[in-house]
C-alpha cells in the first residue's frame, strides 16, 4: 500500500516493512524489559539476549521460508540467502531462531527460565502485530481474492487502497501493480495482514492479562501462547493467497500450518509437565544507586 517511507535516490530508500520491524523490535523489548523488572530479572543481563534473538530470528525466518517455500532456489545458490530482494521471511522460522537461540542464553546466564518466558510471551504477539502492518504497507503475506463486488474505496495509498465489498469480510486490500508479491493486483483480498495483526493484538492482551493476574504456574502463559496462536495463523492461512508461504502438505496443509502442529504439541506438553509446579517466589529487580 505504502512499501517506501522516504527515498533517497532510486532503488535507495526506507521501507515501511524495514521501519515497522523495527518499531515491533523496540515495542517489544521496552515491554518485555519492563515486566522483566517485575520479577527479579536485570534488564542489563537482557542486552545480549536481545542481540542474540534479533539476529537468530532474522536468520531463522529467511531460512524457513528458503527451505519451506523456495528449496530448489535455495540450494542451487544458497548465496540468495543474503539477497534480501529475493525470498522473503517467514514469521514462525523467526520465533524458533529466536526461542531456541534464547532458551540457550537464558540457560547459560541462569536468568530464571520460565519467569522470563511467561514475560517474554505477550510481548512476541506484540511484535508481530506490529510487524504485520509493515506487511500490509509493503502488500506481502496478502489474502487470496474475495471473488466479491468492491462497492467504495475507503483509504487510497500510492500502492493500492481499502475498499469495501459487498459480502464478508466487507473490507478488503486492493494492490496495484508493483506492490507486494505475485501478480495478484486490481481486485480485493481478504485482508489477512489485518486479520492477524489484530489477532496479535487480542493473544497479547489475553496474555498480558493472564500475566499480570492469572498465572498459577510458571509457564502458563508461555505455554497458552504455544496454544493459540496456532489457531490464529491456521485460520488466517485458509484465505492467504500468496503462493511464496510454502507448498501444501497431505494435499491440505500450507508450511505455517504444518509447523502449527509440532507447535500445539509443545504446548500442551508444557502445559502437562508444568502445570502442578506452581508459581515460584518473586521479588521486583531493584537498580542499585551506584
Amino acid at each position: 500500500m505504502y512499501p517506501t517511507f522516504y527515498r533517497f535516490q532510486q532503488g535507495i530508500g526506507l521501507h515501511m516493512w524495514g521501519l515497522m520491524l523495527m518499531v515491533a523490535f523496540t515495542a517489544s523489548i521496552l515491554t518485555l524489559n519492563n515486566r522483566a523488572k517485575k520479577v527479579g530479572i536485570d534488564p542489563d543481563a537482557l542486552v545480549p539476549f536481545y542481540q542474540i534473538i534479533i539476529i537468530m530470528s532474522l536468520i531463522g525466518s529467511r531460512l524457513l521460508h528458503f527451505v519451506f517455500a523456495e528449496p530448489g532456489l535455495f540450494f542451487s545458490n544458497p548465496l540468495i540467502f543474503f539477497n534480501f530482494n529475493e525470498g522473503g521471511f517467514a514469521f514462525y522460522g523467526g520465533a524458533i531462531g529466536g526461542a531456541l537461540s534464547g532458551a540457550a542464553y537464558i540457560r547459560w546466564r541462569r536468568i530464571p527460565f520460565w519467569k522470563l518466558l511467561d514475560a517474554a510471551a505477550p510481548t512476541l504477539m506484540l511484535g508481530l502485530c506490529l510487524g504485520r502492518v509493515g506487511c500490509f504497507f509493503a502488500g506481502c503475506c496478502h489474502g487470496r481474492p474475495t471473488e466479491l463486488v468492491e462497492t467504495s474505496t475507503l483509504v487510497q495509498f500510492q500502492g493500492g487502497s481499502v475498499v469495501a465489498v459487498d459480502g464478508f469480510p466487507f473490507l478488503a486490500f486492493n494492490f496495484l501493480p508493483g506492490v507486494g508479491v505475485g501478480n495478484v493486483h486490481n481486485i480485493p483480498l481478504f485482508p489477512t495482514q489485518a486479520f492477524e495483526s489484530f489477532g496479535a493484538l487480542s493473544i497479547f492482551l489475553l496474555l498480558s492479562w493472564m500475566w499480570h493476574r492469572g498465572r498459577r504456574f510458571d509457564g502458563q502463559v508461555f505455554a497458552s501462547l504455544l496454544l493459540t496462536y496456532p489457531f490464529l495463523r491456521g485460520t488466517i492461512e485458509i484465505f492467504r493467497g500468496d503462493s511464496i508461504r510454502g507448498t501444501d502438505y497431505f494435499g491440505v496443509l500450507s508450511t505455517s500450518q504444518l509447523v502449527s502442529v509440532p507447535v500445539l504439541l509443545l504446548g500442551l506438553g508444557i502445559l502437562a509437565i508444568r502445570f502442578r509446579k506452581g508459581v515460584a517466589p518473586e521479588e521486583p529487580f531493584l537498580e542499585s544507586d551506584d
